[in-house]
C-alpha cells in the first residue's frame, strides 16, 4: 500500500482526515475488507480486444470509483511507482488505444459492478508491447470509508481517520507479437535467517529479453533423498517482467526451516494465462 492523498476536514473540535490509499497488486483476485476485484491483470491482443473487470463490494455501504489511466514503472524488486509529471515514460502507453465503459461506477453494498475495456488499434501502431495502469480511484465524499479510526489529540480535539482504498491494475496490449520473450533464471541465492525459527528463503533473479514481457509463477520442488518423493516447498505466482524490464528479483519463503544436505532442489519459472504451459527456465542443483 502507498499513501496517495490526505484531506483534512475540521468540524467543531473534530479534525477528520480522509486518507486515500492506492494498492497495486498482481493476483487473479484482490480481497480486502471492503472490496474484491477480478482480474488484476488484463491482457489484450488482435484476437482478444475486449475484457471485463468486476468489482464486488461486500461492505455495508456503497462505494463510488472514478476510472482513470496512469503510467507506472516497476523496480527490480517488483515495487510500483508512478511517473511524475514531466518525466519521460520508458514504456509505450496503452491508454491511447483503450476505451472504458463506464468511466465512473457506484458499487452497492453486497453488490457487483463490471467495467468493459475495449482495445482499438490504430493503423500507425508500431509492433510491440503497450502498457498502462487502470486505477479505480475512490470518490471519498460519497463512499463508505474503508476503515475509521478515532484518536485523542488532547486539548479537547479528536482526530478521525477515514481510510479510502483505490486499486490500480496493469492492462497489457501485445500488438503484432507472436513469439514469447526469453526469460532465464540468472541466480538462485539462499538468504540467512533474520529471526529464530524462520523458514529458508531464496532470492531468485530472472533475466528477460525480447519485445514482450513475461508472466508466470516460480515453483520450488525438493527431493530429500534418492527414494523420497518430490515435494513442492515453495511457490509464488503472478511474477511479471514487463517489456521495459531486464531483471526481476523475487524473494520466496520456503516451507522448511532447513534443507537437508544431499537434497535436490528444482527452481522453475513457468508461464501463466497467455503463456500457460510454457517453461521459461529451470535450475536443478544439490544441497551440499
Amino acid at each position: 500500500m502507498h499513501c496517495r492523498s490526505l484531506t483534512y476536514i475540521r468540524s467543531g473540535q473534530t479534525l477528520a482526515i480522509v486518507a486515500t490509499m492506492i494498492v497495486v497488486m498482481l493476483q487473479s483476485t484482490l480481497v480486502q475488507a471492503d472490496m474484491l476485484v477480478s482480474p488484476l491483470r488484463v491482457y489484450l491482443d488482435e484476437t482478444n480486444k475486449t475484457a471485463s473487470v468486476i468489482l464486488r463490494n461486500p461492505s455495508s455501504g456503497p462505494r463510488t470509483y472514478r476510472l482513470e489511466w496512469i503510467e507506472q514503472r516497476m523496480s527490480v524488486d517488483g515495487v510500483y511507482s508512478q511517473y511524475k509529471e514531466g518525466e519521460v515514460v520508458q514504456h509505450s502507453p496503452a491508454s491511447p488505444y483503450l476505451r472504458l465503459s463506464p468511466r465512473q461506477i457506484t458499487v452497492p453494498p453486497k453488490g457487483n459492478q463490471s467495467v468493459r475495456i475495449h482495445y482499438r488499434p490504430s493503423s500507425d501502431m508500431e509492433q510491440g508491447e503497450y502498457r498502462s495502469h487502470l486505477i479505480f480511484r475512490v470518490v471519498p465524499e460519497i463512499s463508505e470509508p474503508y476503515s475509521v479510526s478515532e484518536l485523542d489529540a488532547g486539548e479537547g480535539i479528536s482526530l478521525k481517520l477515514n481510510m479510502q482504498l483505490s486499486v490500480a491494475i496493469p492492462v497489457i496490449i501485445s500488438h503484432q507479437l507472436s513469439e514469447p520473450p526469453e526469460a532465464k533464471i540468472k541466480e538462485v541465492e539462499p538468504l540467512p535467517a533474520t529471526t529464530p525459527g524462520q523458514s529458508v528463503q531464496l532470492a531468485v533473479v530472472i533475466q528477460r529479453s525480447g519485445m514482450r514481457g513475461s508472466f508466470g509463477h516460480i515453483v520450488v520442488e525438493m527431493q530429500a533423498g534418492p527414494e523420497a518423493a518430490v515435494e513442492r516447498i515453495g511457490f509464488v505466482d503472478n511474477i511479471s517482467l514487463f517489456a521495459d524490464m531486464e531483471q526481476r528479483r523475487v524473494i520466496l519463503n520456503l516451507r522448511d526451516q532447513q534443507i537437508p544436505s544431499g537434497a535436490w532442489l528444482r527452481v522453475a519459472y513457468e508461464g501463466m494465462t497467455e503463456f500457460r504451459g510454457h517453461l521459461w527456465d529451470e535450475q536443478v542443483f544439490q544441497i551440499r
